[in-house]
């Protein structure tokens, strides 16, 4: 599983499903150049999901290529009947909670894992509160966690240290943090790193990562990886 961070929420996954097929998968594409200064995600792709509706930081589709397939991550939580549901899409075996983006349940968007390889990845959306057991729980067994470390409007660094604390997933890899090519007022990944004594920190300088099972840590592990755009 090769995986690169273009910047903000947008990750690109490139895997085999259940039949051997090489697939490419798009997480959260913003919007170039709403966002701020990152360049345009304009990768070919088969799977496209996104957290929520939202043009500007989660959910451009604009400048992709291929004729993919969407999951928005809100209809996949609804589908199961309440506000967590699961599919299937071109083999690779999807699922999504409903979570909000403050604590007074405003802002609906959802948190999007998917299990390929023998891995199973998480991505945060746009979550802006503490966790519930039921959301917690859908995050245990998680391998690697894109999680988010830019504070307030997104969840507390607090509250995201404790969630990091339950559920231990192999890898940590920071997005949605400031940096000089995002136009919001979020923190820098340094005040994450700040909270992340007592564990092991990587910063290779490199903007993607191949991974397998044989590469996780046995602890939880902070990756920093760099923006590719």
């Amino acid at each position: 599983m090769h995986i690169t961070w273009y910047g903000h929420a947008a990750f690109g996954i490139t895997t085999q499903n259940s039949s051997g097929e090489s697939l490419r998968i798009v997480m959260d594409p913003y919007n170039y150049p709403d966002c701020g200064g990152y360049l345009p995600v304009g990768v070919q792709c088969d799977l496209v999901s996104i957290s929520h509706e939202n043009q500007k930081y989660h959910s451009d589709v604009s400048s992709l290529l291929g004729d993919f397939t969407l999951i928005d991550g809100l209809e996949l939580a609804a589908s199961g009947g309440s506000k967590r549901g699961s599919g299937t899409f071109l083999g690779i075996p999807f699922e999504a909670i409903e979570v909000y983006e403050d604590d007074q349940s405003e802002g609906p968007n959802a948190m999007v894992k998917f299990t390929s390889e023998n891995l199973t990845i998480a991505h945060q959306g746009d979550l802006g509160h503490a966790l519930n057991q039921e959301q917690l729980d859908f995050l245990q067994g998680v391998d690697i966690l894109l999680a988010l470390t830019g504070g307030n409007p997104t969840i507390a660094l607090e509250d995201q240290m404790d969630l990091i604390e339950r559920v231990r997933p192999s890898l940590i890899i920071p997005m949605h943090y400031k940096t000089e090519k995002v136009n919001l007022d979020i923190l820098p990944k340094k005040s994450f790193l700040d909270q992340c004594e007592g564990y092991p920190v990587i910063e290779e300088g490199d903007f993607s990562v191949e991974i397998n099972r044989d590469f996780l840590p046995e602890a939880t592990t902070i990756l920093v990886l760099e923006h590719s755009r």
